[in-house]
């Protein structure tokens, strides 16, 4: 009897077979450790949030540097405060952190699998009753079978920490959020930063360490005046001379309480960097005293005196004057300060100062200068005011925009002599344009005039059109405008008829010249330079070419060479390309300001150029060949005068008996004097033809419109007489022409291109800047030393050694950053 109920009881304590799929006891244990594991850590994250939470703000105020602004007893409170909160959290967490036991694992496996009936906990349960009884022992080990078999789907859940219940307002993430903003704030610092916010000043009567600053004055840039390092010696000492506008930077270390700056009767606190570091930047205006203060006390003073900027001055060197080309020179003299910006002219006309000025930008012999002594030259020859009396006053300005006015000055402008009478037509209704813009009645019926005698301008198209369209334009615009663009087609025009290419080639030529000076005064780079130096050499060739064959068309006008004065110099054109190959060469090697006074002085040289290929002496068949030329001219002048009176007798009209009889007796004489020229003109070709062996075939067809014009003036039609008067100037030009083209043949052997002559100081000995040859030292004129060929190449061979050197980068850094500055140009 005592055996058998042994069976069952073992059974019921857990003996019965295991169901198929049914985890073994290891894995069963397993489960129930992880299932434990779990349930401590979703305790731990509760127990943990107050105190995580209390330690992550007061890192991100660490880090964030913001308990070292508090005061002292404050920051010493604050830590109290974090300490008690983490403390208290700590101990709430303890209290409610505990190991989950084994029924607890056992129903979250449950939970988990989702099994009903709680089956991990029926399996542990025994018989109460019916151990005796073998139905009963099956019955209940079918049950645990069964409940054996629910086991196959046991499984567990990943833990939840559960932070939303317990912080519903997510101020998890804000703590998060400050935390990674104070990290990217720290940066390196962040040691730093932790230490100070665990290390307040708590003791109020410990001893601060001892202030340190530093002071800088920095004059405004425009003064171009080094920094002022400012020491603690220094207070007492005399009072400091500081510009206006001046920038005092200051900067604190130690001592205790928030610094001031007191300049003059302004105080100003210093902006807080650090804890113990204090930054302040302030303007001066006013003020005799400069000051540091801290703690009620102060810690150094310096005297100012404030030096206001003045405004410029600017004079004449000499009155403005006219060059050899019709240009209006100017000399002046300007002086700031701490620099000039600008200097312009300012040009009012007399006759009606109500018309805006004219403002002329003068070049500047550099930039930032103290005092710049130059000479401008303005072809102001197309302006409509050429020819006009003006009055003229310097201005120079400074980085302040303060300006200084010269005193005025009274003259005339500079304006272009014509010879061809259709020119001086023409530029002569341009200037009544000037003087009065609303009286076009006149100007237009002038312009028709011309335009009808197609003769006077030798039928020359472009010449027809720009008349017809000023005309036009002056009829059917009425705006102000168009009085500008007429006056502007009527002076293309006159230069077309009077000089052709010459006009273009000096006025391309002033262009470049002065887009040369400009660019090396602001300091253009290197390859700037050299284009524009280029471009000067081809402007000066075209404008050589142009000057030579002016003088041919001189000569063949029968315009004599005079004789040179004694203070002349002698330049040829391979002088002057010299001179910009040697500026040339100054820029490349850095000595700029020598290159910018050499092409001033050319410049200059340029403007007072005139033209004379003979200038080393003439023979007695030289001057025999010029005394014909200027016969000849003589001749031809006397015709243009005879042409004159014809046209202008021919645009009077019909008039009274009484004018009538008049010009009958104007046109007698007139033919009189006609058949005189033609006598002249026989005479003189007789003397050619025994001179140059045979008669330029002009000459003759210049003798016929003579007669013609004699027979038409002895019929008493003036106006028939312009035409073969027209021709026989064309004729005796033409011949000119040939006659000089002759000449200038037999005299090849002293004709030398691109020769020409200046008025200067005496040139005898002198190279053509009138510098004495074989100086050691070249001076130009102005007294600016030029350096000679052996310091040039000298330049140019350390030059050369240092960029070799700075292209080899194994050397140290150091030495390329000395070498770097030692290249760069100021």
């Amino acid at each position: 009897m005592s055996a058998e109920p042994a069976g069952p009881k073992q059974a019921g304590q857990g003996g019965a077979p295991r169901a198929p799929g049914a985890p073994g006891p290891g894995r069963l244990a397993g489960l129930l450790a992880l299932a434990r594991a779990a349930l401590f850590w979703e305790r731990l994250w509760p127990a943990l949030w107050p105190l995580s939470g209390v330690l992550g703000l007061f890192l991100a105020l660490a880090l964030l540097d913001f308990p070292p602004w508090l005061p002292g007893w404050l920051h010493a409170a604050l830590l109290v405060a974090f300490l008690a909160a983490g403390g208290l959290a700590a101990a709430r967490g303890l209290t409610r952190l505990g190991l989950p036991g084994t029924e607890q694992a056992r129903r979250r496996l449950e939970l988990d699998s989702d099994l009903a009936h709680r089956p991990l906990a029926a399996l542990e349960d025994v018989m109460a009753a019916g151990t005796g009884d073998r139905d009963s022992i099956e019955l209940w080990e079918l049950h645990r079978r069964r409940l054996s078999a629910q086991l196959g789907a046991l499984r567990l859940r990943l833990p939840r920490a559960g932070l939303a219940a317990i912080d519903p307002f997510a101020l998890r993430a804000a703590i998060g959020l400050l935390l990674v903003v104070g990290l990217v704030a720290a940066g390196d610092d962040w040691p730093q930063r932790l230490k100070r916010a665990v290390t307040p000043e708590l003791s109020a009567f410990a001893a601060a360490p001892p202030a340190q600053f530093d002071v800088w004055i920095d004059p405004p840039a425009h003064t171009a005046l080094p920094p002022l390092f400012l020491t603690p010696g220094e207070a007492g000492a005399a009072p400091l001379a500081v510009p206006v506008g001046s920038t005092v930077l200051a900067q604190l270390q130690g001592g205790r309480g928030v610094p001031s700056l007191v300049v003059g009767d302004e105080r100003t606190p210093f902006t807080p960097v650090t804890a113990d570091t204090y930054k302040v930047r302030l303007e001066i205006r006013a003020g005799a005293r400069l000051a540091v203060e801290q703690g009620g006390r102060e810690l150094a003073a310096w005297g100012l005196t404030l030096l206001p900027d003045r405004a410029p001055s600017v004079a004449f060197l000499s009155p403005p004057g006219r060059t050899e080309r019709a240009a209006l020179r100017l000399e002046y003299l300007a002086e700031d300060d701490y620099g000039l910006s600008a200097v312009s002219a300012l040009i009012q006309r007399i006759d009606d100062p109500s018309v805006a000025p004219m403002e002329l930008d003068l070049a500047l012999p550099g930039i930032g200068l103290a005092r710049a002594e130059g000479m401008s030259f303005h072809d102001l020859t197309p302006h409509p005011w050429a020819g006009l009396a003006v009055e003229i006053r310097l201005v120079a300005r400074d980085a302040l925009g303060q300006r200084g006015e010269s005193d005025p000055v009274r003259t005339v402008l500079p304006e272009r002599i014509f010879n061809h009478p259709v020119a001086r037509a023409l530029v002569e209704l341009r200037k009544q344009l000037t003087l009065d813009p609303t009286a076009r009645l006149p100007v237009i019926r002038a312009l028709g005039d011309i335009y009808d005698r197609p003769d006077h301008y030798f039928h020359d198209l472009v010449v027809a059109l720009a008349i017809r369209s000023a005309e036009r334009r002056l009829i059917h615009d009425p705006s102000r405008r168009a009085i500008g663009e007429v006056q502007q087609l009527l002076w293309d025009t006159a230069l077309h008829i009077e000089e052709g290419e010459l006009a273009i080639a000096e006025r391309d030529l002033r262009e470049i010249q002065k887009a040369l000076m400009e660019a090396l005064a602001r300091g253009a780079d290197d390859a700037e330079i050299e284009r524009l130096m280029s471009e000067l050499q081809q402007a000066l060739d075209r404008f050589l070419e142009a000057l030579a064959e002016q003088l041919r068309e001189q000569l063949a006008e029968g315009a004599e060479m005079q004789p040179l004065p004694p203070d002349a110099r002698i330049l040829q054109g391979d002088d002057l390309q010299r001179l910009i190959e040697r500026a040339r060469e100054l820029a490349r090697t850095g000595s700029r300001d020598a290159a910018r006074d050499l092409l001033s002085q050319l410049q200059n040289l340029l403007e007072n150029l005139r033209a004379n290929p003979f200038a080393q002496g003439l023979d007695d068949e030289s001057r025999n060949a010029f005394r014909m030329m200027r016969d000849m001219d003589s001749l031809m002048q006397r015709q243009q005068e005879l042409l004159d009176r014809s046209f202008r007798r021919s645009q009077q009209g019909d008039s009274s008996d009484q004018d009538a009889g008049r010009r009958q007796q104007e046109n007698q004489a007139d033919s009189l004097s006609q058949e005189a020229l033609r006598r002249e003109l026989g005479e003189m070709m007789r003397r050619l033809g025994e001179a140059l062996g045979e008669i330029p075939r002009p000459l003759g067809r210049a003798e016929q419109s003579m007669r013609d014009a004699r027979d038409a003036l002895d019929a008493g039609q003036a106006g028939g007489a312009v035409r073969p008067q027209t021709r026989a100037v064309d004729q005796l030009q033409q011949g000119m022409q040939a006659m000089a083209e002759q000449f200038m043949e037999q005299m090849s052997s002293l004709a030398q291109r691109g020769m020409g002559q200046v008025g200067g100081q005496p040139g005898r000995g002198r190279d053509p800047l009138g510098r004495n040859a074989g100086e050691g030292g070249l001076e130009a004129l102005e007294g600016v030393r030029i350096p000679d060929q052996m310091e040039m190449r000298r330049t140019r061979r350390i030059l050369d050694e240092l960029r070799r050197r700075r292209g080899e980068h194994r050397r140290p850094p150091l030495e390329l950053d000395y070498i770097d500055r030692l290249l760069r140009r100021f």
